[in-house]
């Protein structure tokens, strides 16, 4: 035999070589499959969990005690107070009902120009059925500052 025959007989045919990556994909999938359950059902992972739990409740529990105690203070109920005028003002000023009309409008606007760019679609799906609609959508390229 020359050496090349040696060669081609020894070389695994490219079939065999994609059934081997797949089996030892699936090998390493299970194998993490496993090692990830495992690590889900371990006694660590579960009294992790339960002091996280712990020491959340805590944390909250603690926030509300310090919260409480600062509403029923006399600061707090300063504070309550004037958060309530400043609320009131917001409220009734020209600047706010104005925002609020601003805001309004645009987004009416939005609103009408999204409903004629969906009945344009619509209406060139509508004409050319075999056709995809995104290739009828048109692309503007964005000036950039820099000149290009």
């Amino acid at each position: 035999m020359n050496e090349e025959q040696t060669s081609q007989e020894s070389a695994p045919q490219p079939e065999a070589r994609k059934d081997d990556i797949g089996d030892e994909l699936n090998r390493l999938a299970e194998s993490f499959g496993r090692a990830v359950q495992a690590a889900w059902n371990s006694e660590q992972r579960h009294q992790l969990e339960t002091d996280l739990n712990r020491g959340l409740r805590s944390l909250v529990d603690n926030v509300e005690s310090i919260l409480k105690q600062f509403n029923e203070s006399e600061q707090g109920q300063e504070l309550k107070e004037q958060a309530g005028k400043v609320v009131e003002k917001v409220r009734t000023s020209k600047v706010t009902a104005d925002l609020k009309e601003g805001v309004t409008k645009g987004l009416q606007t939005v609103a009408e120009e999204l409903q004629e760019f969906a009945q344009d679609l619509e209406k060139k799906r509508q004409a050319s059925p075999g056709e995809s609609a995104a290739q009828d959508i048109p692309v503007e390229k964005a000036e950039t500052g820099n000149g290009e």
